[in-house]
């Protein structure tokens, strides 16, 4: 069925929702879009939410390509943050295998099983790293 991004919080933020049956390419077409320079230079995290999704058709090529996507823009920006909400009924699919590509460009990358935690390790990534030092940091400007 798709991919769907939105951006928050001035391009601070942005979230890839991939629901029903994803391809590979669909994948790869969001991560372009997401990595223009124009975006890229301003996000601080990235959430990767596959909680809706029921059949993830991506190769383990698809994968390669999708990290050395990464790799580029992690040149630009090499702090982002990358939390994957994983399918509960696909589990941690090739999350694994894209992490293992992505090792050492900077990213700090996490899985879990729910959005609320994704968001509670942002917040606290973004906190300790004091990227965005304001009150409201817990939720209010990083939920939809």
């Amino acid at each position: 069925m798709g991919v769907e991004i939105k951006f928050s919080g001035n391009g601070v933020g942005v979230e890839l929702h991939a629901f029903g049956v994803v391809h590979g390419r669909e994948i790869i077409e969001a991560n372009i879009e997401i990595y223009h320079p124009k975006h890229l230079r301003k996000q601080k995290y990235k959430i990767i939410d596959k909680s809706k999704c029921t059949e993830y058709n991506v190769s383990a090529k698809d994968i390669e390509f999708i990290a050395e996507l990464d790799k580029e823009a992690s040149l630009l920006n090499p702090r982002l943050l990358i939390a994957i909400i994983e399918s509960k009924s696909l589990q941690f699919s090739l999350t694994g295998l894209w992490q293992a590509y992505v090792e050492g460009c900077g990213f700090n990358t996490k899985s879990f099983r729910d959005r609320h935690s994704a968001l509670d390790w942002i917040a606290e990534n973004l906190k300790s790293k004091k990227i965005i030092t304001r009150p409201a940091l817990k939720y209010n400007w990083l939920v939809k």
